[in-house]
């Protein structure tokens, strides 16, 4: 598994790290165990310290353009192993550690002076956001365990436990003829999941009642919401909390409901305050709702893999409805990826403030205990070419903390500074990002915040009244990117 996680480093990690220096690092993580173990390397040799004296020097292998991977994997595994068994031997605390824990710190250091959104799961919590991404089979329920019978905490809607009449509050007594008194919720989901199709048997005990149900149900796959929609005026509000192998389906379902209300769908509002982002693949197929061709993003990276153009493939499913997406300072990662590219095809008005700035993606990779190995290995840049990476998406209209003024002067004053917004995109797009003065001037231009209140949707639903200012506001900038439109 460690040799792995090296191998895996070296070669997808956006930036060039060598073997030697991520071995370094890997046995180095055994000091979040032990502080007294130090890492050390010269050209030639591993050098292992244990409370400041030299306890081994292991030999840095010549690895041969000839040998084969499982040969160069071989290799990274044997001086992990040897250099774990050489502290083991002086380390009381490395001695009582479980193995789990020693793989988790060893993986851990392998990845820990890569940048802050690398990062190592071990099983369980892999499991946990494996299925936040892709669902999981059972009947839709979270449950408490502990003393007593486990309790039901939530109930996903539409979820097989909620169309058999499953409530938050029931206690759960039997599954498939077990009793359940005093056993762990972990235990309880384990019993509850299973193939899909397949049955289970469950004997509820109401919430304030004293009556028990036998209920059997069907288990399918669940997975969470990430859409919440409203109709306002003809307007179709919908909050996306985060982008899961749902998202994008799911917010098409609800356009093609809000478009049969009398009167028509007269324009959305994308909230994406908040969301911090998931599978970039749903990001782009959000955004396809609303293009009928043409670029959405691009992802550049040295691991060819990882390179990637993202185009339009289906109609405008709002048929140009007028569009506005809500942004705060906690809007990341796919979730700027849709703003930035309806901001830049000048299909959406952003109103909000600047945004979190995560223009990175991340590779999950399984490992062999189930775990998940995350790191960056590519970045994305928006249709007109920038990427938003540290710098964040700049809102036409900047909404700052309810300060008494109305929605409707919010959207005059950025209309009377159309030239300015404007100006300031045209320097957006252009900085680079790693300069730190400019990106710090332009953030504050619009300083991000993370209110998020209702008051940026009555700003939203005010500029919708007049399309004629949408379209101002929502083609300022207009000029400057064309060309590079052209050119794709």
């Amino acid at each position: 598994m460690v040799s792995q996680t090296i191998e895996l480093v070296a070669t997808r990690y956006i930036d060039p790290i060598s073997r030697e220096q991520i071995l370094v690092n890997t046995l180095d993580g055994l000091s979040a165990i032990d502080d007294d173990i130090r890492v050390d390397i010269t050209p030639n040799d591993l050098i292992l310290q244990y409370e400041k004296k030299t306890v081994d020097r292991i030999a840095l292998p010549v690895v041969s353009g000839e040998a084969n991977d499982q040969d160069n994997l071989q290799i990274w595994s044997e001086i992990t192993l040897r250099g774990l068994a050489s502290y083991r031997a002086h380390s009381a605390k490395l001695r009582n550690t479980a193995t789990k824990d020693i793989e988790s710190a060893l993986i851990s250091g392998a990845i820990r002076n890569l940048d802050r959104y690398s990062r190592y799961e071990g099983p369980e919590r892999a499991e946990n956001a494996r299925n936040r991404r892709d669902g999981y089979i059972g009947i839709g329920v979270r449950v408490v365990g502990g003393t007593g019978y486990p309790v039901v905490k939530l109930v996903h809607a539409d979820s097989p436990a909620a169309r058999a009449g499953v409530n938050a509050g029931d206690q759960i007594v039997t599954v498939n003829g077990l009793d359940m008194y005093g056993k762990a919720s972990r235990y309880t989901a384990d019993l509850l999941h299973g193939e899909e199709g397949s049955s289970v048997l469950i004997e509820v005990n109401a919430a304030n009642t004293g009556a028990i149900t036998p209920i059997e149900i069907l288990r399918e796959r669940v997975i969470d919401r990430t859409v919440f929609t409203e109709i306002r005026d003809n307007v179709l509000i919908a909050r996306i909390s985060s982008f899961n192998s749902a998202t994008a389906s799911t917010l098409a379902d609800n356009i093609m409901k809000a478009k049969l209300y009398n009167g028509g769908l007269h324009g959305v509002i994308l909230d994406l305050r908040g969301n911090r982002g998931g599978l970039l693949q749903q990001g782009v197929a959000v955004a396809d709702l609303f293009l009928a061709d043409g670029p959405i993003g691009k992802t550049f990276s040295r691991v060819m893999a990882a390179r990637h153009e993202f185009q339009a493939e289906t109609k405008d499913l709002t048929e140009g409805a007028p569009l506005v997406i809500l942004i705060d300072g906690r809007t990341a990662s796919s979730a700027e990826l849709v703003a930035a590219a309806l901001q830049d095809r000048h299909r959406a008005v952003l109103i909000g403030s600047t945004s979190f700035g995560k223009g990175s993606v991340q590779a999950i990779n399984d490992l062999p205990n189930h775990g998940t190995l995350t790191f960056t290995w590519s970045r994305i840049t928006a249709p007109s070419g920038y990427t938003f990476d540290r710098i964040g998406l700049f809102p036409a209209i900047c909404t700052q903390p309810e300060d008494g003024t109305a929605p409707i002067h919010y959207v005059t004053d950025a209309l009377s500074q159309r030239d300015k917004i404007a100006s300031v995109m045209t320097k957006w797009r252009n900085l680079d990002y790693q300069d730190e003065k400019s990106r710090r001037e332009l953030r504050d231009v619009c300083p991000a915040n993370s209110n998020g209140t209702a008051f940026d949707v009555d700003v939203a639903l005010e500029l919708l009244k007049n399309h004629r200012e949408y379209k101002n506001l929502a083609y300022a900038g207009q000029e400057e990117i064309a060309d590079t439109f052209a050119s794709q």
